[in-house]
């Protein structure tokens, strides 16, 4: 303790208190902690490095100071220290401050008595109980008023924290000492007897204490601050906290609705539970998942900011408000916010301080207010409280309208007043010449805003204004082009409910539209008003279609549902068009409409089918059950969309060896409706029944679909063919396999190439002919193919096809391998294939969440599996280990005994999968 805050104690203790010992305060862990009077410099390595810093002080007369905010764990790291403490020795007491000490108890008297009886009840007969009655005694308000008797109330204190020292080191932890009347006094005594004090506090605790009384950085031997925790840490106590299998999309969504609080555990943890006592969470496919994807996590009701921004009155609420509704809230409008709502500038200003001073809202270098932590607005306005900002923007609107302000009010400004207002501001049809000519001039450079601006002019425009078929002929084409189909889907409704506007076959083009890319199918209203038109009957059965799951998106028949929305000019799409064999509905809505017309969607079913798809093909698996969970949960599960990738889900969890969650997504598929994709079904179902040793099985699934592939073509569901035959082609090269149906399965490929193109299905013909007359040239083709327009997984298996049929298989073992590492790495984070892969030797550790195969690999098992996956031949393997040939043939029947796997082939692609895992013992 600094030796001039021990003498002002000593002065205020009567003089008859000697100097406290001083300590070393040099810093023994870099990085960890500071001294006194130096920089505390945040741990680095989470929380182990600032329980070490502290366990190194055990047994010495120092004080720690834990600093952090609120929520950052401190109560959590003292409740950690006091446990490996306690087996040390007894000599241990936790005292809680609070802010019920009595002002008057300086020494903190009352609390110091409770901690004593809490940590020591058994004391009996022994001199402890009569230590703690003669502190009772002397705790009294007039103990404080004399300089006698605050002498004899401290030395009897000093005698029961002696007593913590009798027999091994003392120890005393005090929780939120920023709350004690005078944390130097608190400590004080303890520190007198050479106890070892480590205490938590927050600076934001420090606005009532006496004058003169210091915050205890200024002297405290050490200081630790802790430092918000690092995502991965987070995501991992959100994680133990769910106590059940957790979506991957939880986590991440409360970090980003956190903003700068995602660091801090205790705001983390209270927010998830928040999230699942309100019913935001359910379980899905065996995982707790958000109930609606686009929930936005809110802070608890009593969390420290949501109650200082109460604080901050109905003032602190509306600009929170306005702030967050129009993602910015600038300071020069702060005179006409205080006018139109009938405050004072001053208090206006006031209240803009308090809520950045407590970190509600922040404010750039441009006088620009944002609000930082998403999460603060559902819980300062939570349900119909929300149309507070509305009632502003009203309130701001009519102000400008009125010229109420000192100078001619910015048209721009006004304008996004009126926006942002919407329908609590009544029709004023003078504001729609201001609203659209603000629209055109923001057309160019910020069309979003000028689509904004013309839905407003729609909601002012008089009934049988001429200026609202203007104005929503403009804005249609608008919301398609900058992709706000929600948007366009509501001013649908305003165009059917006002008559007039664009003709009818082109409201029920865009309705259909909308409801396409929105997953919510055309408003009755809607529909009742447009269905008596001929001309809509196209859009109209081609959405009733769509969420019935059973339409097969061909060009030709988007462009008969959508063509009059084609922009002028344009040519037009041939309805002969074919496909090929892929499911990509943004891709297939930009050629029909036009690349230049049509913007792709970023929220709605198609927006998460095109991110799920590009992550497949990219390699990038690792989220793609969490985004199929979430479209599940979206909406309605029965478009394309959702048969897409409920298959895809089902191929991405058995590669991983989930074989139960990949049939519970193919069950799920299966029930109540009629796959629109049998290929791609077959494709998914054959690559369970592979993994799982199902061959017959496998087999039957993808020649039952070539079987009945002219049926198939007809009604042009080929999506995933390609994939299919590839899969069939390796099922049947394999050991065990009919090698003599390779030459139909390459017919069969060739033939629905030359019907539909496409990279994926040049591919299939590349490899069937391949395997069917042992052409490596024709593998390395389709490797060349795929390596430029495929997706990793079909790159690795034209890879292995050519290791198997090539003389010198190592450089395409090697690129299978390097796929096969950055499939499992994104995917399941398995170090089988580095480990086995890159050096044939047998792994010192597995996945501890794979599943437990019927007999583990042993002995040499593992590393010959290793070896053969890099596509050495049993004598070179024999050579690599140092063993006979006759011993690598054992073992490698052991191997296929214990895998089920069927042949070499299988063998090397369960080892580039990844999935050998389960058959590895546990280290």
């Amino acid at each position: 303790m600094d030796p001039r805050r021990v003498a002002g104690l000593n002065q205020m203790l009567t003089g008859r208190v000697c100097p406290a010992k001083r300590a070393d305060t040099r810093v023994r862990r870099a990085g960890a902690v500071a001294p006194r009077g130096g920089r505390a410099v945040s741990g680095r390595e989470g929380r182990e490095a600032e329980l070490s810093a502290v366990d190194e002080a055990y047994g010495r007369p120092l004080l720690f100071i834990v600093r952090g905010q609120v929520g950052l764990g401190k109560t959590t790291l003292l409740r950690e220290v006091h446990r490996t403490w306690h087996r040390r020795g007894p000599g241990i007491v936790r005292i809680k401050c609070s802010a019920a000490i009595p002002r008057w108890d300086l020494f903190g008297a009352r609390a110091v008595v409770k901690a004593f009886s809490d940590s020591f009840p058994d004391s009996g007969n022994s001199a402890l109980p009569d230590a703690m009655a003669a502190v009772n005694r002397l705790c009294l308000p007039e103990s404080y008023g004399s300089a006698r008797a605050r002498s004899a109330l401290f030395a009897e204190l000093v005698g029961l924290f002696a007593h913590l020292t009798e027999d091994a080191p003392g120890a005393v932890l005090i929780d939120d000492l920023h709350t004690a009347p005078d944390p130097a006094l608190v400590v004080a005594a303890a520190h007198r007897v050479g106890c070892t004090v480590v205490a938590t506090y927050r600076e934001d605790g420090w606005a009532i204490r006496p004058t003169g009384s210091a915050s205890p950085h200024t002297f405290a031997d050490r200081v630790i601050d802790l430092s918000p925790l690092p995502a991965d840490q987070i995501d991992d106590l959100v994680t133990v906290a769910a106590r059940e299998p957790l979506d991957q999309a939880v986590a991440p969504a409360l970090r980003a609705a956190l903003g700068p609080l995602a660091g801090n555990p205790g705001t983390v943890l209270d927010t998830f539970e928040a999230l699942r006592r309100e019913g935001h969470l359910v379980r899905f496919q065996g995982h707790l998942c958000l109930r609606e994807p686009a929930t936005r996590p809110a802070l608890p009701a009593d969390h420290a900011l949501v109650r200082q921004v109460a604080e901050c009155g109905a003032t602190g609420r509306q600009l929170l408000a306005i702030t967050a509704l129009s993602g910015r809230f600038a300071m020069d409008g702060l005179a006409d916010f205080a006018a139109a709502t009938g405050r004072a500038l001053a208090a206006c200003g006031q209240t803009v301080d308090r809520l950045v001073a407590v970190g509600a809202l922040v404010c750039d270098d441009h006088g620009v207010l944002r609000v930082p932590c998403p999460a603060l607005v559902p819980a300062v306005l939570p349900g119909p409280a929300r149309d507070e900002a509305a009632e502003v923007h009203r309130a701001l609107a009519e102000h400008h309208l009125r010229g109420g302000g000192t100078a001619s009010p910015d048209p721009a400004v006004t304008s996004d007043h009126i926006v942002f207002a919407g329908r609590a501001l009544p029709p004023i049809p003078s504001v729609v010449p201001l609203l659209e000519s603000q629209a055109g001039l923001a057309l160019g450079t910020f069309p979003e805003r000028a689509a904004r601006r013309y839905r407003a002019a729609l909601r002012h425009c008089e009934p049988g204004d001429s200026a609202h078929s203007r104005i929503l002929a403009a804005l249609l084409p608008l919301l398609v082009r900058t992709g706000d189909y929600e948007g366009l889907a509501e001013a649908v409704a305003e165009g059917v409910r006002a008559g007039g506007g664009p003709r009818h076959a082109k409201l029920a083009a865009y309705a259909a539209l909308a409801a396409v890319h929105t997953g919510r199918p055309v408003p009755a209203p809607v529909r009742e008003a447009l269905a008596n038109a001929p001309e809509t009957r196209g859009a109209l059965e081609f959405t009733d279609g769509w969420f019935t799951g059973r339409v097969p998106l061909r060009t030709s028949r988007v462009h008969l549902a959508f063509a009059s929305l084609r922009p002028d000019g344009v040519d037009t799409v041939p309805t002969d068009l074919t496909d090929c064999d892929r499911f990509d509905p943004v891709a297939l809505f930009g050629r029909v409409l036009g690349t230049a017309a049509y913007g792709e969607p970023v929220t709605g079913p198609l927006a998460a089918y095109a991110r799920i798809m590009r992550d497949y093909r990219d390699g990038n698996w690792a989220g793609i059950p969490s985004g199929a969970r979430a479209l599940e949960l979206a909406g309605p599960p029965c478009t394309p969309v959702h048969h897409a990738v409920r298959l895809i889900a089902a191929e991405v969890h058995s590669t991983m060896g989930d074989y139960e969650g990949s049939a519970a997504w193919l069950e799920l598929e299966s029930a109540g409706h009629d796959c629109p994709f049998p290929a791609l079904r077959a494709w998914a179902s054959t690559g369970l029944a592979c993994r799982t040793g199902e061959w017959e099985r496998a087999r039957t699934l993808g020649w039952s679909f070539c079987d009945r592939s002219a049926e198939r073509s007809a009604e042009g569901s080929v999506v995933g063919v390609g994939r299919l035959l590839i899969r069939l082609a390796f099922t049947e090269w394999g050991e065990g396999g009919r090698r003599e149906l390779l030459p139909r399965l390459r017919t069969e490929a060739e033939q629905w190439y030359s019907r539909l193109g496409g990279a994926e299905l040049k591919a299939a013909a590349l490899i069937t002919r391949a395997f069917a007359e042992r052409d490596t040239d024709s593998a390395i083709e389709a490797v060349d193919v795929l390596r430029e327009h495929g997706g990793r997984s079909e790159l690795l298996r034209a890879c292995m096809t050519v290791a198997f049929l090539a003389d010198d298989p190592r450089p395409w073992h090697q690129e299978a391998h390097d796929i096969a590492r950055g499939l499992g790495d994104s995917l399941h984070r398995t170090p089988m294939t580095e480990s086995m892969g890159a050096s044939g030797l047998a792994p010192t550790a597995c996945d501890d969440s794979a599943r437990s195969g019927p007999a583990a690999l042993s002995g040499l098992e593992g590393p010959i599996a290793a070896l053969v996956g890099r596509g050495l031949t049993n004598r070179q393997i024999a050579r690599e280990i140092q063993v006979s040939e006759k011993t690598v043939e054992n073992n490698l029947t052991q191997v296929f005994a214990k895998t089920g796997c069927r042949s070499r082939l299988d063998l090397a692609l369960a080892v580039m999968e990844g999935r050998l895992t389960a058959f590895l013992p546990r280290s």
